[in-house]
């Protein structure tokens, strides 16, 4: 990248942040806006210049010069908590040094880098209302499992060791943990996502939350609230739907995440019953809406379920290994029986084991049909429950979805073959 492009782009960094900064304080009296958008633009290319005398010239000239830009930023900013007013943040002074050091970062190699920062940081800023807003809703219960889950993360997934190790080289540490961090952060997703819309927007809304952790748990819950007269089956019918559609999408975003080689051909196999799905539940919940939505799915829980990602973690463990087992001992077949029982209990469980399948065992395409497999005995698996919980009559037509996604996907792998 040339010097003058990158000093550019240091300059449109800084033209950025202070367009935000600028407009948020536009009504400070005078005198009282220590920088706007004319001054964050110099800061950023300020900040670009001395990255370019750290190259040309010496890092010591980058060295003063940074440090002299800090000290100003510093000393307007204490001259600012002078002011009568308490009106002071020191979000200003923070951004301002940033902005600096994002104009050295585009001009000594990380363009990129810069430009993803000076992105991040203008949306951070720009949502500040919002954000003090969310932090007026959080309890101490929040904050604790916030804290949780940054733990496991970002602390203890970087120190686990990323190879294969145990019975037959299956079992890696980090990808083990990376299992509990997911199931961790569906649990934490559905439960801030009831917390933000509340429980107030009923069954169907609950019920696709409460999907993205547990679609099995979800309908069969549904299915036995069907039998009572008193429940409405439209909404709970709706409900069932969009929970149907849920599980394949979040098992397509899993397979993005531990399995890309295989997503397109897993996508051709169970494409036409997402979209089925997704349809379907379109239009049974409009056909819902007029009526009541009942009480819904309690989607309240706790928002960090440990001990629960751990053991299913440690499930995962036990059947990557007796998957390897049975590919030692039977071939692919016994392999293909094992994580299609285990779909019957699990289906994450399942596509996690086929993803750890030693590379080559499988074609691509047979891989697409292998991840397949679990969701279509799932699905069966609830359709019928759904008819044995909820009663034949109200069963037929709450598992109707369920039925038609299994067909549809029966037929993607027969398609995979």
């Amino acid at each position: 990248m040339s010097p003058a492009l990158a000093l550019a782009i240091s300059l449109g960094l800084g033209l950025l942040i202070g367009l935000e900064r600028g407009w948020r304080q536009r009504s400070e009296h005078d005198g009282g806006r220590i920088a706007g958008i004319r001054t964050f633009g110099f800061l950023g290319l300020g900040g670009g210049l001395c990255g370019l005398a750290a190259i040309s010239l010496s890092i010591w000239v980058a060295v003063i010069g940074m440090a002299a830009i800090a000290g100003a930023i510093l000393l307007a900013h204490r001259a600012r908590l002078s002011e009568p007013d308490d009106n002071v943040s020191a979000t200003n002074a923070i951004v301002s040094i940033l902005t600096a050091l994002l104009g050295m970062l585009a001009t000594t190699g990380y363009a990129r880098e810069a430009m993803i920062s000076g992105g991040a940081i203008a949306l951070v800023l720009s949502m500040r209302d919002q954000l003090h807003s969310w932090l007026q809703t959080l309890s101490e219960k929040d904050i604790r499992a916030a804290a949780q889950y940054g733990a496991i993360t970002l602390v203890a997934l970087p120190l686990l060791p990323d190879k294969a190790m145990g019975p037959y080289d299956a079992l890696n540490p980090r990808m083990l943990w990376l299992v509990v961090v997911f199931v961790t952060g569906l649990s934490f997703a559905g439960y801030w996502a009831a917390k933000r819309y509340g429980e107030s927007r009923g069954t169907i809304l609950a019920s696709a939350i409460g999907a993205t952790y547990s679609s099995t748990a979800v309908t069969l819950e549904l299915a036995r609230r069907l039998r009572k007269s008193e429940e409405d089956s439209a909404t709970l019918n709706a409900a069932i739907a969009a929970a149907t559609a849920m599980m394949p999408i979040r098992v397509l975003v899993l397979c993005a995440v531990i399995l890309p080689s295989a997503l397109w051909h897993f996508a051709a196999g169970i494409g036409p019953a997402i979209l089925f799905s997704l349809l379907y539940a379109l239009y049974i919940v409009r056909k819902a809406a007029h009526r009541d939505a009942g009480a819904g799915v309690n989607p309240q829980r706790n928002p960090f379920d440990f001990w629960p990602a751990v053991a299913f973690a440690a499930l995962i463990a036990v059947l990557i290994v007796l998957a390897r087992w049975t590919l030692d001992q039977f071939g692919s077949h016994g392999a293909t029986v094992i994580i299609g029982i285990t779909g019957l209990y699990d289906v994450d469980a399942a596509v996690i084991a086929t993803a750890n399948l030693p590379p080559g065992t499988v074609a691509n395409n047979h891989i697409g049909m292998l991840l397949s497999l679990p969701i279509l005995a799932n699905s069966l698996v609830k359709a019928i429950m759904v008819l044995a919980l909820g009663g034949f009559r109200r069963g037929v037509m709450a598992g109707l979805p369920l039925w038609i996604g299994a067909v549809l996907i029966a037929a993607g792998m027969v398609f995979l073959v």
